[in-house]
């Protein structure tokens, strides 16, 4: 499967999925949960078509405000639950369109190996760690162990209040890890996977995967 063909199916299914969680609402243009359904039905259109571009801007503008505003909040069962039962998959979708690859399922064990790299080069470290540096360590394995249980489902989408450390040492694609080797790259790499929910482009298949975290020992 290529790149291409994966983000197609993705959206498609992220499309469906909030469609079905607008099925009591008419597709219409005075209303949030209408204008959704418009942008579902567009996006699904365009995959059927082969002709949406990506990455793509282009009349995508109200996934981007409804998702921005939490327009369809009352969806969820509760405020604290909107992230996780409606936000992810608008989430998921604007990362989609950005052409950008999905974490999924197949691919945890590679990211758990992205987690323990970290760790490592944490521990082994060239020069003496700030103290957020130093307390990264804890919340990188909660991470792990949330993952490895099933209790976490990336994206997370927020760094705080859980992870202040992580967000303490990396914030807008820099990290303070980015003058040791390899810093850069894994913790860009661990934020994208665990906060963003998406994958290297060099993970198209888990083959590829197991061959790209080998280089980088835990």
């Amino acid at each position: 499967m290529t790149k291409n063909t994966e983000i197609y199916q993705d959206i498609t299914t992220n499309c469906n999925i909030v469609l079905g969680l607008l099925k009591p609402f008419d597709a219409e243009n005075e209303t949030p949960e209408g204008r959704m359904i418009y942008q579902c039905r567009w996006l699904k259109e365009q995959v059927e078509a082969n002709t949406l571009a990506l990455p793509t801007t282009d009349s995508v503008h109200t996934l981007k405000y409804v998702n921005a505003e939490k327009l369809l909040a009352h969806l969820s069962s509760s405020d604290e639950n909107y992230n996780k039962e409606v936000g992810i998959y608008l989430y998921r979708l604007l990362k989609l369109i950005k052409n950008k690859l999905l974490l999924k399922p197949l691919f945890y064990p590679y990211t758990l190996h992205m987690l323990d790299a970290l760790i490592h080069l944490l521990h082994t470290a060239s020069r003496p760690l700030t103290i957020n540096e130093n307390r990264l360590d804890t919340e990188l394995e909660q991470l792990k162990a949330l993952l490895t249980k099933g209790e976490m489902e990336p994206p997370l989408m927020s760094y705080l209040p859980d992870y202040f450390n992580f967000r303490k040492v990396y914030r807008l694609n820099k990290s303070s890890l980015d003058n040791i080797p390899n810093g850069k790259y894994l913790c860009k790499t661990v934020a994208n996977l665990i906060f963003e929910g998406i994958r290297p482009d060099t993970w198209l298949t888990p083959d590829d995967a197991k061959r790209d975290v080998a280089q980088y020992p835990t």
